[in-house]
């Protein structure tokens, strides 16, 4: 009788149906086309650690300051900067990413660079597949992307298609691997990015022999005014 009332229970218990990729995918451009109307740019304070590990040793750059999104790539305005727990001018952290993008090619640019907003990748992006998912203890789909040079996922809430994560991931120009991944939170109805961290390999070649370097990139992003 019991097992009777069991089978009952689950025979009779609603089932939630699995919306297909791309309709989670256009409820997510929709919210953020409304809640964009009005808004000129995003502002943010920053903290971020970058590092790179490679035949040489380990350099580590620690870096406070705002990051301003205005169309295009954001701009960073850095406040604080330590390379390996010494205290350096800001200027120095300004130009840091164009040192390492002559060291190690997009690589280094990238990897330095904050993260765009999610409408970069998701407002064109074709989705090809999607499964139900946790993220951050939160229900969630799990909807998969092909990406320029690799493969890219993002978590969408199951109750209101907010975004909660996108990971990208794939080979690198110069035969390493990267991968990005960029946690986010809603502020007045726009997903905006609160954690991000990045990892570049990158081959080269230094007194014929063949060697990886690692980059890393670890920043959160507090604050957020919209402007």
């Amino acid at each position: 009788m019991r097992l009777a009332l069991v089978l009952l229970a689950l025979v009779a218990a609603p089932v939630v149906a699995q919306p297909s990729a791309a309709s989670v995918v256009e409820a997510w451009r929709a919210d953020w086309r409304r809640a964009v109307q009005g808004v000129d740019g995003v502002d943010a304070r920053e903290e971020a650690e970058w590092a790179i590990d490679g035949p040489r040793g380990r350099t580590v750059v620690e870096a406070d300051g705002r990051v301003r999104y205005s169309g295009g790539r954001p701009e960073r305005d850095l406040d604080r900067v330590r390379v390996n727990g010494r205290t350096v001018p800001a200027d120095r952290g300004r130009g840091q990413g164009q040192r390492w993008q002559r060291a190690f090619g997009a690589a280094g640019r990238e990897v330095h660079a904050p993260p765009l907003l999610p409408v970069a990748l998701l407002r064109s992006a074709e989705p090809d597949g999607i499964e139900a998912d946790r993220e951050g203890g939160v229900a969630a789909w799990r909807i998969r992307f092909d990406a320029p040079l690799g493969r890219a996922e993002a978590w969408f809430s199951r109750s209101d298609a907010r975004l909660l994560r996108v990971r990208v991931e794939g080979q690198s120009r110069r035969g390493g691997r990267y991968a990005r991944d960029v946690r986010y939170a809603r502020v007045r109805g726009l997903d905006l990015p609160v954690r991000a961290e990045t990892t570049y390999t990158v081959r080269q070649r230094r007194r014929l022999r063949n060697y990886l370097v690692t980059l890393r990139a670890d920043a959160t992003y507090t604050g957020h005014t919209l402007r």
